[in-house]
């Protein structure tokens, strides 16, 4: 790709007489580096950029002749000699173009990145997930799940031609693993059927892709996963024995790659599907537990193919509450917006709003070298004047101004490459992944580094050209030209532009980081301080003396940790708070408050604790009671939150108290009483609503959360575990640290907009400060009869904070409405946010004029304390 692109370009400028001959030179020169070098058409093409001299270039027009040639020689002297002489002019631009490339490089590889989730598998356009919609009674849309029945792959492809082949796949919860004498704790782990690595084509190492699940009790691991078991040799007829929850040796089948990061659906272990088998949803439409993946035939019309398929699970389904939907896997990561994903997905506004940003930024540098170049019209004038007197065309101005585009654009594009490679390692932990590694040998950021700077040398440059060119050689010699309104108004636009993208800019960030703290300090509802939780061993046990021995010794755990002075509270349950959209156990049956409500549609979701939990997190119970291992009939109570109660309309919360829940349409089954009502608490992200929830009692819950005053707590319970527990390792983390994990993405995503915007700033204040410094020298002689007349420094300095500040409120009127609403609609992503805060851009708009203030200050004050008999002597 590189080579054909850098060969058209070498056609395109070489002079037909010596295309021929260095044509040959340079595939020689390549076949060469093929054996020799890791990127033989990169080199081929830095020796393409290295030929572009003037002495090499084709005639730029028909009839051209040596002297066209010899005159082109002479723009580029003369280019440099102009840029050499306005060093401030040149050092400016180039810095600028060089951040605005860099900061759009390495965007632009970021959100190349974000879009190509998914897209390595082959065949990946064919590729489609099959999840759940619930509906009301109108046919909207009231709930989205990622997840399907087990049976809906197959069903699918029985009926319908255009299913080439389907996997199902289940998300599995974390297992205890043992090797030799070590023991490990693996949380990506899935099941796999046989089709799976058909449709997802992963690199297979070790092992044959038609018998790796085609036993039970086998497995298949990552290369990494592989060598942390059993080193660099194959491992294919090795076993692992899995502890929790199987208690099994499970026999090694195949070692496959590493799933990249750019996948919606991570894992690092595969066990057989044939190893959950006995599972009583298999053939159970009603759960909707498993991920279905579809390979569709070529040119399938996805709106037609979800009509069949819903067609064909009516047959299966007669629920009119729940559809199917049919959703392209490439689109995923970015679009979706199901509940139940396997994993924390990206945001498609996110990535437009970074896509925003490097645009304006590259713009921005671009405007910089528009207003400059506009800016020394009058100094170049008299250039243009006497060239067009000698006989120079307007054409041959256009091409000499044009080549000072191409040669600063050419040298700011030389350090943008140059710091994008210094800087990836910082982009990379700023986004928090390794998009790339190294500039130089990544063929697409080569290809937009090209394409860009020559986009660049034309778009700031073909304007200043136009209007230098078209200077009349009389008024220029006579002293009788000035800069054109229009010139004027233009150069105001594009300030005034560069103010409302730095202000818009500076005003976001402040906004992202004010959603951000407010996620961080609201009021969630529970207390995760000083709180830590840890997982329960799994009882092996085959027998149910076994377990009941094993769940006595637990229990015995548990009373001797409630026992230290600094341990306040240990409770157990089937869900951690702060977890993702998966981490919770969820029912589609309809439910009713028997006598209070109707049966009504809608997913709820169910946690199961023990009778310590409300104490331990904090949750504040409003009515009733909480479980009590002590009463018996508390095996078959319930205790529900506000958000459950909120979907019947139940304005007496106390009123439920006693009442009976029941599940399902059965009128004498799947009925529990009601002993208490607690007040909602957001589990997960405040980007989602507080899900309607219910919590029954497990006694034997398989997550501990202990609350503590003080540290020394977790010694002590360090080594009651290694007193109890001696051959499982013992492993805990702080609940503050789970919620502060959900706001990753979001800390990244502020923390890329404070960069950039800061590089907008600085772009935009480099432009402001080598207009100032020309406006201030073109207005000179104006100073000097001001203060020749008598007016003072503060009055000449107050003219330019006027022009200047005019500008600035000209932006303000623009990008407040701007601010309003881009970040509004990112706001609107969550359910609990700011109001939007009008304080913050004003805040943006006062440091946007101090910094303006600042740097016009700087400029105008060096011209306003010079001597007027300086300033007017050559009058």
């Amino acid at each position: 790709m590189i080579k054909r692109i850098a060969d058209a370009l070498f056609r395109w400028f070489c002079h037909p007489e010596y295309y021929p001959d260095i044509q040959g030179d340079l595939e020689e020169l390549y076949t060469g580096h093929l054996g020799r070098s890791r990127f033989p058409q990169l080199i081929y093409a830095i020796d393409v950029l290295l030929l572009f001299r003037p002495a090499l270039m084709r005639p730029l027009f028909k009839n051209s002749n040596s002297n066209n040639i010899a005159m082109f020689q002479n723009y580029f002297k003369i280019s440099m000699r102009t840029l050499g002489r306005h060093k401030m002019f040149t050092a400016i631009n180039v810095v600028g173009l060089a951040i605005g490339l860099t900061s759009f490089l390495l965007i632009t590889e970021y959100i190349r990145f974000e879009k190509s989730y998914d897209s390595f598998h082959e065949d990946s356009n064919q590729l489609h997930r099959v999840s759940y919609l619930r509906l009301n009674e109108n046919g909207d849309v009231i709930d989205k799940d990622a997840m399907a029945s087990y049976s809906t792959g197959n069903v699918l492809k029985k009926e319908l031609p255009e299913v080439l082949n389907y996997t199902v796949t289940k998300k599995l919860d974390e297992i205890t693993v043992r090797s030799g004498q070590n023991l490990f704790k693996e949380a990506g782990i899935i099941s796999a059927d046989s089709n799976f690595l058909k449709l997802f084509t992963y690199q297979i190492i070790y092992g044959s892709p038609e018998t790796m699940f085609s036993d039970p009790y086998s497995l298949v691991l990552t290369q990494s996963r592989a060598t942390a078991y059993f080193g660099d040799k194959n491992p294919v007829g090795e076993t692992l024995q899995i502890l929790a929850p199987y208690k099994a040796e499970f026999k090694v089948t195949g070692v496959i790659e590493d799933a990249p990061d750019n996948t919606h659906y991570n894992f690092e272990m595969l066990l057989s599907d044939k190893s959950l088998e006995g599972r009583d949803d298999y053939g159970n439409w009603d759960y909707n537990n498993y991920y279905v993946f579809l390979k569709l035939a070529v040119g399938t019309d996805l709106y037609t193919f979800a009509d069949k398929a819903n067609t064909v699970f009516k047959k299966f389904d007669d629920n009119e509450s729940r559809k199917l939907d049919v959703h392209p896997v490439r689109d995923i990561y970015l679009e979706s917006d199901f509940t139940f994903e396997p994993q924390v997905l990206g945001s498609k506004d996110v990535v437009d709003f970074l896509l925003i940003i490097s645009i304006f930024l590259l713009v921005v540098a671009w405007v910089n070298y528009v207003n400059l170049s506009t800016a020394i019209a009058l100094e170049r004038a008299r250039e243009v004047g006497l060239r067009k007197v000698v006989g120079a065309f307007r054409y041959q101005l256009i091409i000499q101004f044009l080549c000072e585009a191409f040669l600063i654009n050419f040298v700011g594009a030389c350090v943008a490459f140059l710091a994008t490679e210094l800087l990836l390692p910082f982009f990379n932990g700023l986004i928090g992944k390794i998009i790339i590694v190294h500039a130089w040998s990544h063929p697409p950021l080569i290809f937009t580094l090209i394409v860009f700077f020559l986009a660049g040398t034309f778009v700031s440059g073909f304007y200043p050209a136009l209007v230098l060119s078209g200077f009349k050689p009389i008024a220029v010699l006579k002293r009788k030209f000035q800069n054109s309104r229009s010139g004027i108004l233009t150069r105001k636009t594009l300030v005034v532009f560069q103010f409302t993208v730095s202000l818009v800019l500076i005003a976001g960030t402040v906004i992202v980081y004010k959603q951000l703290n407010y996620m961080q300090t609201a009021d969630i509802g529970i207390s995760v301080d000083k709180v830590v939780h840890i997982q329960r061993p799994n009882s092996n046990a085959e027998t149910e003396e076994e377990h009941e021995a094993f769940m006595s010794r637990f229990d015995a755990f548990k009373n001797r940790l409630r026992s230290h002075s600094s341990i306040l509270a240990v409770g157990g349950t089937s869900n951690l708070p702060g977890g993702d959209a998966t981490d919770i156990n969820s029912t589609t049956t309809r439910t009713r408050i028997i006598g209070l409500t109707e049966r009504m549609d809608g997913t709820t979701y169910v946690q199961y604790n023990d009778d310590h939990f409300l104490e331990a997190i904090g949750m504040r119970l409003i009515a009733g009671r909480d479980f009590d291992k002590e009463i018996r009939s508390d095996s078959a109570a319930i205790i529900v939150n506000e958000s459950y109660l909120k979907r019947f309309n139940l304005p007496d919360l106390e009123a439920v108290v006693g009442e009976t829940l029941q599940f399902g349409e059965t009128e004498d089954r799947g009925k529990r009483t009601i002993i208490g009502v607690v007040a909602d608490y957001n589990r997960t992200t405040l980007k989602s609503k507080v899900e309607p929830t219910i919590y029954m009692p497990w006694m034997e819950a398989n997550a501990l959360v202990i609350r503590f005053s003080d540290t020394e707590a977790i010694d002590f319970v360090k080594e009651t575990w290694s007193s109890y527990f001696q051959d499982v390792p013992f492993d805990y983390s702080f609940l503050s640290d789970r919620f502060a994990k959900l706001y990753e993405e979001e800390e990244r995503f502020g923390n890329t907009f404070l960069v950039f915007a800061g590089m907008a700033v600085i772009i935009a204040l480099l432009g402001l400060y080598g207009l100032a410094s020309f406006i201030s020298i073109q207005r000179a002689k104006e100073v000097g009869v001001r203060k020749v007349l008598g007016a003072s420094q503060f009055q000449i300095v107050s003219l330019f904070y006027f022009y200047f500040f005019k500008l600035i409120g000209v932006a303000a009127i623009i990008g407040i409405p701007l601010i309003f609403l881009l970040m509004n609609k990112w706001l609107s992503n969550y359910a609990y946010r700011i109001d939007f805060p009008w304080l913050m851009a004003a805040l943006a708009l006062a440091l946007i004029g101090a910094l303006a203030f600042l740097t016009v200050a700087y400029q105008t004050s060096k011209v306003v304390r010079l001597n007027a008999a300086v300033i007017l002597r050559s009058e």
